[in-house]
């Protein structure tokens, strides 16, 4: 998994808890130093995934939001598989 998709998960995280994206806080949880989760939050601004707020904290767009819930590993004990029914 690529930094930049850490920091994107990380992001996750910090959204379903309702705190605030700082690069301090993400740098703790990817465990990577906060210059590198700036250069990353650059590159995924510049993609569209990520926009920066006027009190610094990074937010997730909608593409963001959605790209790093697709990068969730699946569940565990829920099968990928469907079984159809006879009628």
């Amino acid at each position: 998994m690529t930094f930049d998709a850490m920091v994107l998960r990380a992001m996750l995280r910090l959204a379903r808890r309702r705190e605030a994206a700082l690069d301090d806080a993400l740098a703790q949880r990817v465990s990577g130093p906060p210059s590198g989760v700036r250069g990353a939050l650059r590159r995924l601004e510049a993609s569209g995934l990520v926009e920066r707020r006027r009190d610094g904290a990074a937010r997730l767009t909608l593409s963001g939001f959605a790209l790093a819930v697709a990068l969730l590993p699946p569940a565990a004990g829920r099968s990928s598989r469907r079984v159809a029914h006879a009628a």
